[in-house]
C-alpha cells in the first residue's frame, strides 16, 4: 500500500507543474482572446466609418454630376426621371435620387410616381439653402420612398438664389448591411440609434430577447469610435462598439458575446486536467515503447512519403500495415491524394478533359508509335469561332461555360482506344484519332463540327448566329511526327478560318514520309 502511496505521490508531484501551467496557459489564452476579439471590432468599425465616408462621397459627386449637367434640369419631368433612375440604379445603397423645386415640390424623382408630391419637411431640411455643401439629416421614413433611408439635401444656386434641391437619400437597411459584412467578429446584435436615443433600425443574431435599447443607448449617444467591456443582460459579459455616422449625429451600436471566449478557456481547462489525470494511469516506459512501436516509425515513413511528394516524386506509394486503424486510413488516404495529384495534372480544371500536359505526353507515345511503324496517327485542330467577340459580348463567366460545353461535347469524340481530346489553350482544342482513313477521319470531325452547332448558344457577333468550331486535320504516317501533324493542321485550320468558318478543312495528302 505504501509503495501504491508514494507511486501517486511521485505522480502528483511530476503532473502538479503540468497542470500549473494548463491553469496559466488557458488564462492567457484567454486573454488573448479578448484583446483579439476587442482589435478585431475597433478595426471593424474603422472599415465601416471609411467605408461610410467612401458612400457619402459617393453621394456628394452624383450632386454635384447632376448640378453641373443640363441633361436633368432642362428637360421634361418623365426624361429628368429616367436619367435620375439609370443613375441611382449604379449605386445599390441609394433608395431614390430626386430634385425638388425651393418649395420641396418634387420636379423629378427616380421614383416616377413621387412626381409633383409636397415633400414634408422641417427647419433642419431647408439648412441645405443657406450652405453651399450638402446637408445630411439623421434616418428618417422618406416621404418619397415611404422606407427608412439616410437622407441628403444639396441647394443648386444660379448667383445667390437657389434653383432647385438634389435630394439623394440612402436606404438605412442596406448601410447596416454593409457595415455588418465588415465585421470579422461574430455579433450577437447590431443597431442604429438616432439623436434622440430612439433605435431606428436592429439585427439580432442570435437566440433570445434584444439587448440595445435603455440606458445601453444613453451611455453611447456622445462616443464617436469606442469599444469597451460591459456586464449587460443580467451580468452576460459582451463587447460594445459604438461609430458616429460621419454624415449624420447618428451612431452605430455593435455587440459581441464574451461566452464564447470564456466557455472556451472553461473547457481548454477542463480538458487539460482530465487528460493530465488518465495519463497517470499509464507507466512512461510503456507508453514510449508503444508509441515507438505503433505510432513513431509509421509516422516516420509517411514523413518520408511527404517529404518524396514535396521533392518532386509524386509517383511513389507508401504501404503501411500497422494493428491501428487510424493508420492504416491514413497511407490509404495518403496514396489516394497522390493519385487525385497526377490525375488532377494531366487535366484541364475547366473543361475537365486533358490539358497541354497530358496531350504532350500522349503524342510522345504517338511519335515512339510512328517511330515504329505501327500505323498513321490523326491530328485535328479545333478553334471556336469569333471567341473573342462572344467573351466581349457576354463575359468571361459565359465564355467559360462555353469552353465547356465544347469540350465536353468532343470528349464524346475522343473515346476510343488511343484517342485523346485535349485543350490545347484558351478556345483552342486538339483532337488525336488512330486512324489514317481520311474518309471516316473526315466524317468523324462533321458529326462533331455539328454537335458544337446543334448545341444552339447564341452567337450575335458571328455569320452563323451561334457558336461553332472550325476544324483543320493532318494524318501523320510512319517515319513522321505529330509536330508536323500539328502544323499541317494548323494550315488546314487557317484555310476553314479564311473559307468562312465553321467548316472542316484537311491536307489533301497525308504527311510525307
Amino acid at each position: 500500500m505504501r509503495i501504491r502511496l508514494v507511486v501517486v505521490f511521485v505522480i502528483f508531484v511530476c503532473l502538479a507543474p503540468f497542470l500549473v501551467k494548463q491553469i496559466l496557459v488557458a488564462n492567457r489564452e484567454r486573454a488573448e482572446s479578448l484583446m483579439e476579439m476587442e482589435r478585431s471590432m475597433r478595426t471593424s468599425l474603422e472599415r465601416v466609418q471609411d467605408m461610410l465616408l467612401e458612400t457619402q462621397a459617393d453621394v456628394e459627386n452624383i450632386a454635384s454630376s447632376i448640378s453641373i449637367s443640363n441633361s436633368f434640369q432642362n428637360t421634361s419631368p418623365e426624361q429628368c426621371s429616367r436619367r435620375l433612375s439609370k443613375l441611382g440604379n449604379l449605386y445599390t445603397s441609394i433608395e431614390h435620387l430626386s430634385i425638388l423645386t425651393p418649395k420641396a415640390i418634387v420636379y423629378c424623382s427616380s421614383i416616377a410616381e413621387a412626381h409633383g408630391l409636397q415633400v414634408k419637411t422641417t427647419d433642419k431640411f431647408f439648412k441645405s439653402v443657406h450652405n453651399n455643401d450638402t446637408y445630411w439629416g439623421d434616418p428618417q421614413v422618406s416621404h418619397i420612398s415611404r422606407t427608412l433611408v439616410v437622407p441628403s439635401v444639396t441647394a443648386i444656386r444660379n448667383d445667390l438664389d437657389v434653383d432647385y434641391l438634389v435630394v439623394a437619400s440612402l436606404k438605412a437597411e442596406t448601410v447596416l448591411n454593409k457595415a455588418l459584412t465588415l465585421f470579422d467578429i461574430a455579433l450577437a446584435e447590431a443597431a442604429i440609434i438616432g439623436t434622440e436615443g430612439g433605435i431606428l433600425i436592429s439585427k439580432l443574431f442570435s437566440a433570445g430577447q434584444p439587448v440595445i435599447g435603455g440606458d445601453l443607448v444613453e451611455r453611447n449617444l456622445g462616443s464617436f469610435l469606442d469599444v469597451r467591456q460591459e456586464n449587460l443582460n443580467g451580468g452576460a459579459p459582451y463587447y460594445v462598439g459604438t461609430l458616429k455616422l460621419p454624415m449624420n449625429n447618428s451612431r452605430l451600436l455593435v455587440l459581441s458575446s464574451l461566452d464564447v471566449v470564456n466557455d472556451h478557456a472553461w473547457s481548454r481547462l477542463k480538458s487539460a486536467v482530465l487528460t493530465s489525470v488518465g495519463e497517470t494511469v499509464v507507466l512512461a516506459a510503456i507508453m514510449m515503447f508503444l508509441a515507438e512501436f505503433f505510432f513513431i516509425r509509421n509516422l516516420r515513413r509517411i514523413g518520408a512519403l511527404a517529404g518524396e511528394i514535396s521533392a518532386g516524386k509524386p509517383g511513389q506509394r507508401i504501404s503501411v500495415r500497422s494493428p491501428i486503424a487510424d493508420f492504416n486510413r491514413l497511407t490509404s488516404a495518403l496514396n489516394l491524394m497522390v493519385d487525385t495529384l497526377e490525375d488532377t495534372s494531366l487535366h484541364d480544371a475547366l473543361t475537365g478533359i486533358a490539358n497541354r500536359r497530358a496531350l504532350d505526353g500522349h503524342l510522345g507515345v504517338c511519335d515512339r508509335l510512328l517511330a515504329e511503324g505501327k500505323g498513321a496517327i490523326a491530328v485535328a485542330m479545333i478553334d471556336i469561332d469569333n471567341f473573342k467577340l462572344f467573351n466581349d459580348r457576354y463575359g468571361h463567366a459565359a465564355g467559360d461555360r462555353t469552353l465547356r460545353s465544347v469540350g465536353q461535347t468532343l470528349r464524346r469524340f475522343g473515346k476510343r482506344q488511343g484517342e485523346m481530346a485535349a485543350r490545347y489553350g484558351g478556345e483552342e482544342f486538339t483532337l488525336v484519332v488512330g486512324d489514317g482513313d481520311t474518309d471516316q477521319l473526315r466524317a468523324h470531325l462533321e458529326a462533331f463540327r455539328r454537335a458544337v452547332e446543334d448545341l444552339n448558344i447564341p452567337h450575335p457577333d458571328s455569320p452563323h448566329g451561334r457558336v461553332t468550331v472550325s476544324i483543320g486535320y493532318a494524318v501523320a504516317l510512319p517515319g513522321t511526327t505529330t509536330q508536323q501533324a500539328i502544323e499541317r493542321a494548323d494550315e488546314a485550320l487557317y484555310r476553314s478560318k479564311d473559307g468562312g468558318r465553321n467548316r472542316v478543312s484537311g491536307e489533301l495528302h497525308l504527311c510525307p514520309a
